[in-house]
């Protein structure tokens, strides 16, 4: 046999087994290829793939300049180098090396994948979906461009075509879990409880031991109200990876905790595990928080949510001055005279219900009573004002819009119509024919001055709550996304301060434009409360509205278990039981 022979043949010895997943013989394999032809380029492209995905990217690297100094202008090697960037995080890297492999081999449909891949990360979107598409018309049996088009669009909340790139992709490879997640995702987004659980029991049906479908399904459950369903599936999370703290987390806000309790006793045990990350520790010390509230043991419960916090707030890039600055810079671009020369600007819809406050003030309680309504849609916490807001980009050339609001300065009344259309045809997206559409976000009050200037006749909801009960229930809550200031108690306060007299501003610029909904109003007086409500939308009375526990929709946030109870009045004034805890709460809102 020639030494290029064997060469050969322990390189297709090493692609076998590659393919079988076997990386270890597969890189013995290429290395015996290599030590027999050293001028052989594509074992060490491969050995070098098999060093990327066992995430030894060092060695990867190394092999790929092997490779390429054997064969520079090869495009697959130009390409692997940019997700070989990529996957660091250097995405400028990365599009250079997929721009050189796009250079030598252009129909390189999977090349194409990687740069929107790579736009995708630097918050490209444009370009983004732009390679994706390109990379579909020249293989459109390519799964992974289907699928990754689709992400973008779900993220962008064009969820009819994000599903149909999922559907896409599944119809090319039925075993393609990644896509079966999203497409759960999507559907859960777009309302469609049924297919949500069926994309993710297909995506445990490919993998059954994969922790993190059974949390996400649990998570969908939840969202609807099936909270036995939703402990369910964090229960097989825990079966399958007891270590997992986010599934514990997401169980405690589905269950009642009691005496002797075992999911107490496994947290607290894991949570003195040595070494165990800070992130895991959060979880459980908000979850631990939430079961020592349940059984009325308060000091116990502030006591692990503090630790939490703490630690959650270390994590952090916050200063209560940056929340000063944008909020002088809000009152100074929306100024009286501002107010007054648009008064008239804007999209004259009637479409959208906006209902807004801090977090935790009733904003999803107030929701769920109008999505009770047959003639309005609950749409939950939509970004699209700020996607509407960051759509603009003045003069052309600017990557980027100006912080919010100062690219609002200089635009005319047929740029704020047209922002305001922008904004309905995004809503109109939930649904087509609701006479009316609510937007849950609660950070709104922010934008306030935005929605008065491109959609006039909308409707604003403020919702109000007691201070302090306001603010404790923030801070003893864990956030996906977090709320930055809401990990301190003195930020909190401070932040909260400055969230009223926003509002005090608010309502001396555009008098009448807000309706005030006091949540201790609502429970105390229900019925009165509802009516008041409901004429002020434009709505007539419908039972279903004080019978909002029994609608099916989905609720995602911290209260998705709280609106399928009638109202209740247990948390009015449950500061007071953590009272001897929360004087730096109380200092920073009143003093």
């Amino acid at each position: 046999m020639h030494v290029k022979q064997a060469a050969i043949k322990h390189y297709e010895d090493g692609k076998i087994l590659h393919k079988k997943g076997k990386l270890s013989n597969a890189e013995r394999a290429y290395k015996k290829a290599i030590k027999i032809s050293q001028n052989f380029a594509e074992p060490h492209t491969m050995l070098g793939n098999v060093y990327f995905e066992g995430g030894r990217l060092k060695e990867a690297y190394n092999e790929y300049r092997k490779a390429l100094k054997l064969a520079p202008n090869h495009p697959t090697l130009l390409n692997n180098m940019g997700n070989l960037f990529q996957s660091q995080g250097e995405n400028e890297k990365a599009l250079s090396w997929i721009d050189k492999a796009i250079s030598q081999d252009p129909d390189n449909a999977v090349a194409h994948n990687n740069l929107g891949n790579a736009f995708w990360s630097l918050g490209k979107e444009t370009e983004a979906i732009a390679a994706y598409k390109r990379a579909i018309d020249l293989n459109p049996d390519l799964a992974d461009a289907h699928r990754n088009l689709g992400s973008i669009l779900l993220d962008l909340n064009d969820l009819d075509e994000a599903i149909n790139c999922f559907n896409q992709a599944l119809r090319i490879n039925p075993r393609d879990q990644k896509s079966c997640r999203e497409l759960g995702r999507a559907q859960n987004e777009r309302g469609n409880l049924d297919e949500a659980v069926s994309a993710y029991q297909q995506a445990i049906a490919i993998d059954p031991v994969n922790a993190e479908y059974y949390t996400e399904l649990g998570v969908v459950f939840s969202d609807y109200g099936e909270i036995e369903k939703a402990a369910s599936a964090h229960r097989k999370t825990l079966e399958i990876n007891p270590g997992y703290a986010r599934a514990y987390l997401s169980l405690s806000m589905n269950k009642k905790f009691t005496q002797d309790d075992d999911d107490i006793r496994a947290m607290e045990s894991l949570l003195m595990t040595k070494g165990i990350p800070d992130e895991d520790s959060i979880k459980l010390g908000f979850a631990l928080g939430k079961a020592f509230e349940d059984l009325g043991n308060y000091d116990g419960s502030m006591e692990f949510v503090i630790k939490a916090a703490g630690l959650k707030r270390n994590s952090i890039d916050y200063s209560v001055s940056e929340s000063k600055e944008q909020i002088a810079s809000i009152k100074e671009v929306f100024s009286p005279e501002f107010i007054s020369n648009h008064r008239d600007s804007g999209d004259s819809d009637r479409t959208p219900i906006f209902i807004l406050g801090m977090p935790r003030s009733g904003t999803s309680l107030v929701e769920q009573i109008l999505a009770s309504h047959p003639d309005v849609h609950g749409a939950g916490e939509l970004n699209d004002l700020v996607k509407v807001y960051e759509s603009i980009k003045e003069p052309v050339d600017k990557q980027q819009s100006d912080p919010f609001p100062e690219g609002l300065l200089g635009l005319d009344s047929k740029a704020f119509a047209d922002l305001g259309k922008q904004y309905i045809a995004r809503i109109r997206k939930h649904s087509t024919n609701a006479k009316f559409i609510t937007d849950k976000m609660p950070h709104n009050f922010l934008r306030i001055g935005f929605i008065r200037t491109i959609l006039p006749n909308a409707r604003v909801i403020h919702c109000t709550r007691d201070p302090m009960d306001n603010c404790l229930s923030i801070f003893k809550n864990y956030f996906n996304k977090g709320h930055r200031y809401s990990y301190d108690m003195s930020e909190l306060g401070q932040y909260y301060r400055m969230y009223l007299e926003l509002m005090d501003y608010w309502n001396d610029t555009l008098p009448g434009f807000i309706y005030h909904q006091s949540y201790e109003d609502l429970v105390g007086s229900q019925q009165a409360q509802v009516s008041k409500l409901l004429q002020h939308c434009g709505l007539d009375w419908d039972d279903a509205c004080v019978d909002f526990h029994k609608t099916r929709r989905k609720v995602k946030t911290a209260s998705n278990a709280q609106v399928r109870r009638p109202i209740y009045s247990d948390s009015v004034q449950l500061w007071k039981r953590y009272e001897k805890h929360l004087e730096p709460l109380r200092a920073a809102i009143y003093d």
